[in-house]
This record gives C-alpha cells, structure tokens and sequence, in this order.
C-alpha cells in the first residue's frame, strides 16, 4: 500500500494542494442554479398533479390547460439549461455572492467555464424529456404517481455521477446521486417512509432538492475550511520581514546603472 504523502511546514505544494482542494469546493454556483431548477420543477410537477386530477374528473378543458402549462414549463427550463443568457446570468450572481474572493478555478483555466460537450447537452436534455414523459404517464394513468421517484432516480442517478467525473468535483458532489440513488431503491420497495396521497408530490421533490442542497451546503462549508487553510498556508510560506529586505537589495541593484 503506498504511503500517505507528507509534506513540511512550508512546502509549497500544501498551497496547490489546497487552492485546489478550495476551487473544487467553491459550490454557490450551483445553489444559484438549484434555485432556479427547484421553481422552474415545481411548476412541472403541480402542473403534472394538476391534470391527473383533471383526467380522474373528467375536466377536459383543465386538462388541457395544465397539459400546456406542464409543457410550456419544460420547454423554458430546456431553454434555461442551454442558454446562454442563463450561464452569464449565474456567473454574475456567482462573483457577486463571492464577492472579494473573486473567480477561482482548479483546473487552470481563466475566465467563465466553457460549455458542455455536445453529448453532455444531450444528455441533460435526455434528463427533461425522460421526467416529462413520466409526467405524461402519470397524467394519462399509465404509471402511478407512486413511482415517480424511482423513475426519476434511474436516470438521474447515473446522470449525475457523470456529471461529477465529468466536472471533476470534490467528495461532497458524490452525496447527491449515492443518496438519491438510495432514496429511490428504498422507497420503490417500500421501506422508506413517504408522503401520504394529498402530498405525494413531495416524495420526489424533498428528496431530489434535500441531497443536492445537502450535498452544495457540504461543498460550500468544505470551501470555507479549505480558505481557511489556505490563508494560514500563505501566511506562513514566507516569514514575516524574511525576503523582502532582499527583494528590496535586489531592486535596487536593478534600478542602479552604476551596477551595469
């Protein structure tokens, strides 16, 4: 088994290898687009539980009112997700919450992230289609609003692990597809509590936002430590009035033409 690096007071590479460890856990970006996603979701699903209701009486001018109020909600979503517009949106609300800590990226590169790969995209639109169509089964009664969430997890539990490789995220992006992955096995079989039918709308939405919020909170709180480190790393690296007196001899002889 191979040893546990060790590194000495000083070392350079506990700055890298925190800065990293800060920049891989700096997750407001994601609460920004977890607020976003939670309205735009809710709007989805009432509308979904909304024309059950109106199938099941038999009320066809609010089926179809609520069938169209479902689908014009997944379209703006899809548009929320690809759009550029939503990436320069969140980008500014990002910086503006992180205020002086500024941008920060781990993996090297400057600026706003690029975009998703083209096969990337397809699969988060993969992810609206698949969560409409299992809005429409519920809708038309061809599946039971019961099973919502296991229909849910089975594609968004892979997408989501995914996402993580994909992005390179920390240890604290892992807690949202193990869990909601979990959440869905249990509950398919029946031994995780639930809501009860006039709340049953609630068994896919707590759990689905209750790990992602947890996992981002878990992330952010992790940034904080790994900031901490960080400052008390580069505060120490150079001892106070050590180099600066040589920096200053240096800048001098520099500046001096007498010195060639």
């Amino acid at each position: 088994m191979p040893k546990k690096k060790q590194y000495q007071p000083g070392d350079p590479r506990q700055i890298v290898l925190w800065a990293r460890r800060y920049a891989q856990s700096r997750t407001i970006s994601f609460l920004v687009q977890w607020v976003f996603i939670v309205i735009m979701v809710l709007a989805i699903g009432l509308a979904a539980a909304l024309t059950q209701t109106a199938h099941e009486q038999g009320r066809m001018g609010l089926f179809t009112l609520s069938v169209g109020v479902m689908i014009l909600s997944a379209l703006l979503m899809l548009w929320f997700s690809i759009s550029r517009w939503t990436s320069d949106l969140i980008f500014s609300i990002t910086n503006w919450l992180y205020g002086r800590e500024g941008y920060a990226s781990w993996s090297g590169s400057s600026g706003k992230e690029e975009p998703l790969p083209l096969w990337l995209t397809g699969l988060s639109g993969g992810l609206l289609a698949y969560h409409l169509l299992g809005a429409l089964l519920i809708s038309f009664n061809y599946m039971n609003i019961r099973h919502l969430q296991p229909w849910s997890a089975l594609y968004m539990t892979p997408f989501l692990i995914i996402m993580v490789v994909y992005q390179r995220l920390g240890f604290w992006a892992w807690i949202w597809p193990v869990l909601y992955g979990i959440h869905g096995l249990l509950l398919y079989f029946g031994l995780s509590w639930r809501f009860g039918r006039e709340y049953e709308l609630l068994n896919i939405v707590v759990p689905i936002f209750g790990y992602g919020l947890a996992a981002i909170l878990t992330g952010h709180l992790y940034s904080r430590y790994a900031l901490l480190k960080l400052k008390t790393l580069t505060r120490h690296a150079i001892p106070d009035g050590e180099g600066t007196e040589e920096e200053a001899d240096s800048g001098t002889q520099a500046g001096d033409p007498d010195n060639g």
